[in-house]
């Protein structure tokens, strides 16, 4: 129910949705999810049946599986070694369901990495079960091979969740709201990376500032950007501007472009004479509610 509910919340439109799931994506993934769950259903029922077994004939010292309960046992380890295989899929298809639910953006896309690990139960069943009848003479060793390395890769993907990213509390981006020159939200998801002489080689102390309004009101935002006259869209900005927008904020013609120079204290002009200037790119994408500033110092020969 938990996940038929989560699959629902993933479908519900907002702006920055391109590509939004469809009905048959999210009944197809709720579908294996139950069968998975069957599986591990069916496993937890063989172990119980196995002790009530053993409990109720104390004197019989080896398992010894009657034919049809051989069969149901050979058919349901062959599901499970095929569930088994098949969650590492369900697993990175999960990813996208909870990244629609819980948005995440540039590096902290590994916050989300976590729902490998509810995966788990899976491969270890598969393992446990495995060595219980390969020692009663079933043929299981499949089953604890796949269980082992989808185990494993799980455990990997999901510890990518630890990883530390480039998230910061918004109330930094205050420094930057008078260069930004636009109205913006009280809140949304802010990223800093300090890159230093590493980003891009004609540029020194160069950050990059990304902030994701995709659950926020932007409506003043884009009216302060669209009316505002230090904003311009991508297609309107000066050809001979573009020596400052670097390669990476390079985009459609829907976006804004502001281009400050710190040094001069202008905007969107070139200056008067060769030097090194501290320079705000900043661009507004309005299909993603994306605002992204890069700040680097430049020399510009005239």
């Amino acid at each position: 129910m938990c996940w038929i509910v989560l699959s629902l919340i993933a479908m519900i439109p907002n702006e920055a949705d391109s590509d939004p799931l469809t009905w048959g994506e999210i009944i197809g993934a709720d579908l294996f999810v139950l069968v998975s769950w069957f599986a591990i259903s069916f496993a937890i029922t063989l172990i119980i049946s196995e002790i009530k077994n053993r409990t109720t004939n104390t004197e019989i010292k080896e398992f010894q599986p009657m034919a049809n309960q051989s069969n149901a046992i050979k058919i349901g380890m062959v599901i499970l070694f095929i569930i088994t295989i098949a969650s590492l899929w369900g697993a990175l298809y999960s990813i996208t369901l909870v990244n629609e639910a819980i948005p995440q953006h540039g590096f902290d896309f590994v916050k989300n990495m976590w729902v490998f690990w509810c995966w788990l139960p899976i491969p270890i069943v598969s393992i446990v079960l495995g060595f219980k009848y390969k020692k009663a003479g079933y043929k299981c060793k499949k089953n604890i091979v796949a269980g082992f390395i989808i185990g494993i890769l799980l455990m990997v993907y999901g510890s990518f969740c630890m990883f530390p990213t480039f998230s910061e509390d918004y109330d930094k981006i205050s420094p930057y709201k008078g260069i930004i020159d636009a109205k913006l939200p009280n809140s949304g998801t802010l990223e800093i990376q300090d890159w230093g002489t590493y980003f891009d080689e004609d540029k020194t102390e160069y950050i990059i500032i990304n902030a994701y309004y995709d659950k926020e009101d932007v409506k003043d935002l884009v009216e302060s950007i669209e009316n505002g006259k230090n904003w311009a869209l991508s297609k309107e900005t000066k050809s001979e501007l573009k020596i400052f927008i670097p390669s990476q904020l390079r985009s459609d013609d829907d976006a804004y472009f502001s281009i400050y120079n710190k040094t001069i204290d202008e905007y969107n002009v070139l200056p008067d004479c060769s030097g090194t200037y501290e320079i705000y790119t900043m661009k507004y994408d309005k299909s993603d509610k994306h605002l992204e500033i890069h700040k680097f110092k430049i020399t510009y020969i005239k």
